[in-house]
């Protein structure tokens, strides 16, 4: 049961950030091409800037979110659990 659950949140977490780089880089992307901004965020709808800054914040959130899941793993499910054994 607790390899389930552990499989669960981690899918959960990756497809969040997965999802969020999807939309960050392929959705709203650099109408003027490239995938980063850079100068172009000055000639840009600043609509899309707004809403790829959202998204990138979302990113990051989830990541930060899914390392302290990693570090609090062992905690939560107990010192010798190990997602292979």
């Amino acid at each position: 049961m607790k390899k389930i659950l552990d499989i669960t949140l981690q899918f959960f977490f990756v497809s969040g950030f997965l999802y969020a780089a999807y939309l960050l880089f392929f959705v709203f992307k650099n109408p003027n091409g490239g995938m980063a901004l850079w100068g172009d965020a000055s000639s840009i709808d600043p609509n899309i800037v707004i809403i790829r800054r959202l998204y990138a914040l979302e990113f990051w959130l989830i990541f930060i979110g899914y390392v302290v899941y990693l570090a609090l793993r062992p905690k939560l499910f107990g010192e010798d659990y190990h997602l292979l054994s």
